[in-house]
């Protein structure tokens, strides 16, 4: 089916139709909040929050073909919200709940195996942060990421380039 056809009734709150447009993202959208917030919970909830946003202001989607650079930019500013509200110290649960939540997600995405450059993109400011999880953890072209991120391509470069500096001096050049 067309999703701007999807859109489109969806716009005219066709719930069903809204539904089958979430299901097609919504792993996608669970992963972006995991690499944010690294923290089961919070990734759902984020989610679910995105979704609800994205369902109450469907009227303000303009061009229905960018539904998904839309919910996810929504998606980012929840993290971002939860983050900047959650401002204490997370801490890693341990070996074996960090396996199970892997596995009961049955994705590549293994944060126990790569935990050193979980902790390094944590620690990258959020524009820098942003364009290494769109680019390396979701698989986005920098066009994709540039219109995600509303920056121009070279500009996303640019930062893609200065993030992976400042990770290949925090994990060292054999970890890359």
């Amino acid at each position: 089916m067309d999703p701007n056809i999807i859109i489109k009734s969806t716009q005219e709150q066709d719930d069903e139709e809204f539904i089958k447009l979430i299901h097609k993202c919504k792993e996608k959208l669970y992963r972006i909040a995991f690499a944010y917030l690294k923290n089961e919970q919070n990734s759902l909830d984020a989610v679910s929050q995105s979704i609800y946003k994205a369902y109450m202001n469907m009227n303000e989607l303009k061009t229905p073909k960018f539904f998904n650079t839309w919910i996810i930019r929504i998606l980012i500013n929840t993290c971002n919200l939860i983050l900047k509200h959650d401002n204490k110290v997370i801490y890693i649960e341990d070996y074996n709940e960090i396996n199970n939540i892997n596995e009961s997600l049955d994705t590549e995405f293994k944060i126990d195996s790569n935990i050193d450059l979980y902790n390094s993109i944590d620690k990258l400011s959020e524009r820098f942060k942003s364009i290494v999880i769109l680019k390396y953890l979701e698989d986005m072209t920098i066009s994709q990421v540039s219109e995600i991120l509303d920056l121009p391509e070279g500009t996303v470069k640019v930062y893609l380039r200065r993030a992976l500096k400042i990770l290949k001096t925090e994990l060292g050049e054999e970890c890359m």
